[in-house]
């Protein structure tokens, strides 16, 4: 059993290296590819939440007028805790340099990033994300 989840979390952690770089490649098929067409994301912009993968691509378009391709996108800490077919990713990410309407941000700033995930017909998809920062109130 141990060395099935092993293989899980590797598949899982595979999966989102490639995203993390098909956003700085601003490749948007490819950051769509692994996602649910029912995915909830909670983002660091309003609105509170984002439903349903067209809602999930529009979010790109804001984030692309700051953040260059090529830019940082980078994971820097990983933990994948895998089950038969649901699974959960935290990561702390690097975004950046000048990624961000906030001059504070110009060297790049950390970002939290939670995923769930599904299992479907054999591969994992991405149901849930969220992408938070500390509050600084």
């Amino acid at each position: 059993m141990h060395e099935h989840a092993d293989i899980e979390e590797s598949q899982i952690r595979t999966l989102l290296e490639s995203w993390a770089d098909a956003v700085r490649r601003h490749d948007v098929p490819a950051i769509l590819a692994h996602h649910e067409r029912d995915i909830v994301m909670f983002d660091l912009p309003p609105p509170l939440q984002c439903k349903g993968i067209e809602a999930y691509e529009q979010t790109w378009d804001l984030m692309f007028r700051y953040h260059k391709p090529g830019a940082a996108f980078d994971i820097e800490e990983l933990s994948v805790t895998a089950g038969q077919d649901v699974a959960f990713a935290v990561a702390i990410m690097r975004c950046g340099p000048d990624s961000s309407s906030n001059p504070a941000d110009k060297d790049g700033f950390l970002f939290r990033l939670t995923v769930g995930l599904r299992k479907v017909a054999g591969d994992w998809r991405i149901a849930h994300e969220h992408h938070s920062v500390p509050a600084t109130d």
